[in-house]
């Protein structure tokens, strides 16, 4: 995809198409090199949400099922999801808000990477919003299968250790200790 598409999948209504696979390779010509089994392993993965053994080396392998209530994203370079994880926040947060908002720099997203680790959770409904900032509350919650729990967990949730913090339109995480 160029940039153009994937700026305007990034502002479509993915969540209105139900499930929703879609897989990407960095350039048109590795369609061509994908072997039968391999396109027999992507379909798998578009049917199940899992492939029968291992999916394919693409860029992206992305699959969502109901409204996006479930996904998976299998990713071949963590750089590209780095660089995807950043700008869905981005988006986000200019849809959520309607302000102008900067690109995330490269230590801010090095940490957030870190931090997917740990089952990253970020509550965009909790932002908290003045004149100059904006501050998105972010919480480890390990590795969930069941959306539903998750959901839960996040009414229980009362105090946020780390924010991400887009202040005069710099980017920081703060951290709040106690």
């Amino acid at each position: 995809m160029t940039p153009q598409e994937i700026s305007r999948l990034l502002e479509d209504d993915v969540y209105g198409y139900g499930d929703f696979c879609w897989v990407d390779v960095q350039k048109e010509e590795a369609l061509d090199q994908l072997t039968k089994m391999k396109i027999g392993e992507l379909l798998t993965f578009a049917h199940l949400a899992e492939p029968l053994q291992v999916i394919p080396k693409v860029r992206f392998a992305y699959y969502a099922h109901d409204d996006g209530w479930f996904n998976k994203l299998y990713v071949s370079d963590l750089e590209d999801y780095k660089i995807l994880l950043s700008k869905v926040i981005v988006s986000k947060l200019h849809r959520l808000t309607r302000r102008k908002i900067g690109d995330i720099p490269d230590d801010v997203a090095n940490v957030l990477m870190e931090s997917t680790k740990e089952g990253l959770f970020m509550d965009f409904s909790k932002i908290v919003r003045s004149r100059v900032s904006l501050r998105l509350p972010i919480t480890a919650v390990g590795h969930y299968q069941d959306m539903d729990k998750v959901y839960e967990y996040r009414d229980e949730i009362t105090e946020h250790k780390l924010w991400l913090s887009y202040t005069n339109r710099k980017w920081s995480l703060v951290y709040h200790l106690g």
